[in-house]
């Protein structure tokens, strides 16, 4: 859908008033984009001499962040296609409580799934920072706060399809997953860029 079209598209797109690209694709670029500065600074750290100990982490990293960017960019266009189904689903079934709940919860699942790879991506994050290449810390400090805005951009896409559906043990499972990291990331993104700060001072 937009993964092999220019990106000056996507953004028209995004700005237009259409229903879809909205703010849950724009989370999943986002996520993308902090995902592949961290496979930078992984791959600017490995085979240099200066952090030879650190190899093993980096590469490491970097598969991780790799694998993390590649899942990231296919919700781009799995959000806009979940939204499209959702909005069709409204026009066909709307009085049909068990379909309609069903539709919801594919709505809200590749928003879900940013929610948790910007989490794992944001963790490692503060390994990157301590054995990351120190020429590109600007970089690792911008991926925290990308991977940071994208989950909780997307928590809001997730939390606004909760609000319509019925199942409160699905309900239930998501605020387990989530609400933990909604506290958990601001404090480790604010400890990251201190520790990106402490190397740009």
């Amino acid at each position: 859908m937009y993964l092999g079209r220019p990106i000056k598209e996507y953004l028209y797109d995004l700005s237009a008033k259409r229903q879809s690209p909205g703010g849950g694709s724009a989370a999943a670029l986002e996520a993308a984009a902090g995902a592949a500065l961290m496979s930078m600074v992984a791959n600017y750290t490995i085979g240099n001499p200066k952090y030879k100990d650190c190899e093993k982490k980096a590469v490491d990293i970097l598969r991780s962040s790799e694998e993390a960017r590649r899942r990231l960019q296919l919700l781009i266009d799995a959000d806009v296609e979940a939204y499209n189904k959702l909005s069709k689903a409204m026009k066909e079934c709307a009085k049909d409580a068990g379909q309609m709940d069903a539709a919801y919860k594919e709505a809200l699942r590749p928003a879900y799934e940013v929610c948790k790879i910007s989490a794992e991506c944001l963790k490692l994050c503060d390994t990157l920072v301590e054995c990351g290449n120190k020429n590109l810390i600007t970089d690792t400090a911008i991926a925290a706060i990308m991977l940071e805005g994208a989950f909780f951009a997307a928590k809001f896409n997730v939390y606004i399809n909760l609000k319509y559906i019925k199942d409160m043990s699905f309900i239930g499972e998501v605020h387990h997953v989530l609400q933990p990291l909604e506290e958990e990331l601001p404090k480790l993104k604010e400890e990251i860029l201190e520790k990106c700060e402490d190397v740009i001072r």
